[in-house]
């Protein structure tokens, strides 16, 4: 129950902030739709709004001690779809940046499918430990803080995943090879 309840946590948090951050801007977020070739026109405006609207929805049900499971099934499929889009532009050698915490200037890699998995896996082992052991809050403190620290992490990691894949990047790969 404590690996559901962190991976309840973190994925509130990030979807919350993710939603939050295209809220803040809009015209950010929806600027980095039009990269995605494969996405019809016509949908990409509607896209702008439905996808922080679904980040607040999941963060919303996995609030709410009667709607965990749900949320988590619903982050799940979400996750999928967020996993699948980085492959998509990786597979067609696009350069589109990732406006999914705000402003982004680095284009969508393998950090970013990286970090999609871990929330699309931690959506699933949730909905699995969830639905296998219920969903209520775990009762012990010792559990309940460590459980608070993981979800911390991740989300900190998660949020973070763009400055810490420039930690990583070789100044010859990032165009910089005087740095």
């Amino acid at each position: 129950m404590y690996v559901s309840f962190a991976c309840r946590l973190a994925l509130a948090a990030v979807m919350a902030l993710a939603a939050v951050a295209k809220l803040r801007s809009p015209g950010v977020f929806a600027a980095s739709l039009e990269g995605f070739d494969f996405i019809p026109a016509r949908l990409r405006r509607p896209l702008a709004a439905l996808v922080p609207a679904t980040e607040l929805l999941i963060a919303l049900l996995l609030a709410l001690p009667a709607t965990v499971t749900a949320g988590f099934v619903l982050a799940a499929l979400f996750c999928c779809g967020l996993t699948a889009v980085p492959i998509l532009v990786l597979a067609r050698g696009k350069k589109v940046k990732c406006a999914c915490f705000g402003a982004g200037e680095v284009p969508m890699g393998g950090w970013h499918v990286a970090r999609n998995s871990v929330l699309l896996a931690a959506a699933g082992l949730g909905a699995f430990v969830a639905l296998r052991l219920g969903d209520g809050v775990p009762a012990r403190a010792p559990g309940i803080v460590l459980a608070v620290v993981a979800a911390g992490v991740l989300t900190t990691l998660t949020v973070f995943v763009d400055d810490i894949a420039a930690l990583f990047e070789s100044p010859a790969l990032a165009g910089n090879p005087g740095r």
